[in-house]
């Protein structure tokens, strides 16, 4: 499942802008964007998933990024419940030097159930 980025959903009568991170090369820059609301911090693997709050597992990403985030999360969830999965691999693709995702690929699979991959293309 491939999500393409939000910028390219915008109705065709508005002037989307296509969104570019790639100068965002330090969390003070980044941290700076949290605070004007251009981007928001992010754990790659979930607290429900028993990720942790450190520094390795911390990113960042738009607003607009959250729900695609969510609802791969939810997606793994149910995967999990339903035990078709028992590992997951989330893998963000940067452009450059930058900190902020272009791209984050998750990969679900269980033990010979096949490979379900979801990719959120960010910006």
């Amino acid at each position: 499942m491939t999500v393409p980025p939000a910028w390219t959903m915008a109705p065709e009568d508005t002037k989307a802008m296509r969104m570019d991170f790639s100068h965002v090369t330090s969390r003070a820059q980044a941290e700076a964007l949290v605070k004007s609301g251009e981007l928001v911090r992010i754990r790659f693997y979930p607290k429900r998933f028993g990720g942790r709050g450190d520094k390795e597992n911390s990113g960042y990403v738009p607003p607009g990024a959250l729900m695609m985030i969510d609802f791969a999360n939810d997606r793994v969830s149910g995967l999990l419940e339903l035990k078709a999965i028992d590992r997951l691999a989330v893998e963000p693709k940067y452009r450059g030097k930058s900190i902020v995702p272009v791209r984050i690929l998750y990969i679900c699979s269980g033990e010979g159930e096949a490979t379900i991959e979801m990719k959120m293309n960010i910006w």
